[in-house]
């Protein structure tokens, strides 16, 4: 497939994942105890072999670092990469990228999804169609939509089609969605194909699809086991378990400290779980630092950013007690994002000693200092916001 140019869009912005999504990128999402979103979108096209990927983004200035840390492997060297960091509506831009990858196919999709998207298969269904563009509707379970699709095309016909785009002055919040809908319009050939892909809605989405994915044995071999997909979360060493530490049914990634306790749960990358701690049914993104004796229930509490070795602090302070272990409670603020009794800790917050936070609970990024400096309590279903 070395004659072949992937293009990765990303969704629409909304606010439906909160703080997972609201100062970063999709693509930069935690995603499978280990990667992020991005590292399964690299992964497909270095699966495809193909010769150049352009991922489309505008929300995540550190998006591009990220890939930049990616470079050889296996003793190969990894297919350039470009993160496109303009406007979608840049007709000219995309136009002029393709005239500069000059290859001869072009795969389309919406790559801020994590998914594992066999593109070498893509390519022999789209040939043996005979037709200059096809789209493929993603089939999810026993349903092919067309809200997740693939679409194979030729180099002369995208840019017929970029170009008639450019001529009309047709403008869009995301180019390539737009490019799709022309070519439906035109009457393009479809097709369906089975895949990976995990779309995400809500944050009990979000929660829910760690457990599918990692509990699953197929997949999580798969992703394990599989040399390609890679993650560039800094982390180093292996994790530890200390003497008081206890670990069951759970996931554990590398470079993480527990000297707590910690059942059916999900661990990142860089986590530490301070003496008497407890983390029960939650997941703890990379580099937060949990304090003795605090307890975790059904909650996801999102990264630590700051990762200065000086600072020592604890994100979720001593004795610190948070999120529910039954009760199904919906977020009164976000009952659409936020239900079945789960806590969102937003990024680089910081919960004082002793707070209570309850079920269904949301504190925006970088939102909790100020406010458990005064107050022990967040009330279930309640949210702390900027």
């Amino acid at each position: 497939m070395d004659n072949v140019t992937i293009i990765s869009y990303p969704g629409p912005k909304d606010n439906s994942l909160l703080s997972l999504t609201d100062t970063r990128s999709r693509y930069m999402l935690p995603f499978g105890g280990r990667f992020r979103v991005i590292d399964f979108t690299l992964r497909n096209s270095f699966f495809a072999a193909a010769r150049t990927t352009f991922i489309y983004s505008t929300e995540d200035e550190s998006l591009e670092s990220y890939v930049e840390r990616y470079g050889p492997f296996a003793g190969m060297k990894f297919p350039p990469i470009r993160v496109v960091s303009r406007e979608y509506s840049d007709m000219n831009t995309c136009y002029n990228l393709i005239l500069d990858s000059n290859t001869k196919y072009y795969v389309i999709y919406n790559g801020d999804i994590p998914s594992i998207l066999d593109f070498k298969s893509i390519l022999q269904k789209y040939r043996a169609g005979k037709s200059r563009a096809m789209l493929f509707k993603i089939q999810i379970g026993d349903r092919a939509s067309m809200a997740y699709k693939v679409l194979v095309i030729d180099q002369k016909t995208l840019l017929k089609t970029v170009n008639q785009a450019i001529d009309e002055k047709r403008t869009s919040p995301n180019i390539f969605e737009m490019v799709i809908n022309i070519m439906v319009n035109a009457g393009v050939k479809t097709g369906s194909i089975n895949a990976m892909y995990w779309p995400i809605k809500s944050v009990p989405d979000y929660y829910d699809l760690h457990w599918d994915v990692i509990f699953n044995p197929e997949i999580f071999n798969l992703l394990y086991e599989e040399k390609i997909i890679q993650s560039k979360i800094d982390s180093g060493g292996f994790a530890s378990v200390g003497p008081m530490g206890r670990v069951s049914g759970s996931f554990v990634s590398d470079h993480c400290t527990i000297n707590g306790t910690v059942s059916n749960s999900i661990i990142y990358p860089g986590v530490e779980i301070g003496e008497g701690a407890q983390v029960r049914d939650s997941i703890i993104l990379p580099f937060v630092k949990i304090g003795p004796g605090a307890r975790i229930y059904r909650s996801i509490i999102d990264e630590r950013t700051n990762r200065d070795p000086e600072n020592v602090r604890y994100d979720i302070d001593m004795n610190c007690k948070i999120g529910t272990e039954s009760a199904p409670i919906k977020n009164s603020d976000f009952p659409e994002s936020l239900f079945a009794g789960i806590t969102l800790i937003g990024k680089d917050c910081l919960v004082h000693n002793e707070a209570r936070i309850g079920g269904g609970c949301y504190v925006a990024s970088g939102f909790g200092d100020k406010y458990f400096a005064q107050k022990k309590f967040l009330y279930d279903g309640t949210s702390v916001l900027k």
